[in-house]
């Protein structure tokens, strides 16, 4: 049970893990597991009124740079967890957001941490994260993060191995937009999961990943994905995004994995 957070910046909520949340092994998705994060920062981002409207109000937005996340154990289909958020104290640049997903025992399953940014709408440049949370001091901010090292910056995978032929193109489709009109970024999760084959899947689970957010896609534009090593043979994969046809990278990802 995590105790002690009552007097810091939080919000909490009750979600039910959907047939759909979860794969064909029946264990939860990463995008399933980046949504429930996503849903929970924006309702309290609108409760703190430095949500997607308010900031819009002010020619601001908020930009999602990485994210990670560690899974201690997978919940499975019905199961009611509660996923709880609390912001951490923002730096000059960027601001880092917590997460904990508890069972119905109140025991932590699901330890994750996003990295934002505030990005000047017009001038589509970063600008300082402080002076939006100027109306909270500094002990309403959690002193802890979830996990250490999270939101680390993933190197080119030309760094971690070679990387292998392109195993994975995919086109974005409407369904994939989110309200900014590019593909959301829980959905890169799921083209992480995609380049295994079912049965290194039925063998191994994701228990940590780590995502950097490089760039925008937009509806039709497709995705190449590329990964280091074998992955039959791999206890961390290292992956690599790029836009189809062109050298600007999407998305870098990294996957411990462990034995089911």
């Amino acid at each position: 049970m995590v105790k002690g957070l009552k007097k810091y910046l939080q919000y909490e909520r009750e979600v039910t893990v959907a047939v759909s949340d979860t794969d064909f092994t029946g264990r939860i998705k990463p995008s399933a597991i980046m949504g429930y994060c996503q849903d929970v920062a924006t309702e309290h981002a609108d409760i703190l009124k430095i949500g997607y409207d308010d900031m819009r109000a002010r020619g601001l937005g908020w930009v999602m740079i990485r994210m990670s996340f560690k899974v201690y154990q997978s919940p499975k289909v019905c199961d009611v967890l509660t996923v709880r958020t609390f912001p951490e104290k923002p730096k000059s640049a960027d601001v880092n957001r917590g997460y904990y997903i508890l069972n119905k025992n109140g025991d932590i399953i699901i330890a994750a941490s996003s990295k934002w940014c505030v990005l000047n709408l017009e001038r589509q440049r970063i600008q300082r994260c402080t002076p939006i949370f100027e109306q909270f001091s500094d002990n309403e901010f959690i002193p802890k993060a979830p996990f250490e090292d999270a939101n680390y910056k993933i190197d080119d995978i030309i760094k971690y191995g070679t990387p292998s032929c392109e195993t994975l193109v995919q086109a974005v489709q409407i369904t994939d937009l989110d309200y900014n009109g590019h593909m959301n970024n829980a959905r890169y999760g799921d083209a992480i999961l995609n380049i295994c084959d079912p049965d290194f899947l039925r063998e191994y689970i994701p228990s940590r990943i780590d995502i950097n957010f490089m760039s925008q896609l937009f509806l039709k534009d497709s995705l190449e994905v590329y990964s280091t090593t074998p992955r039959q043979n791999a206890d961390i994969t290292y992956v690599e995004a790029k836009k189809v046809n062109c050298d600007e990278v999407v998305f870098r990802g990294r996957v411990e994995w462990s034995k089911r």
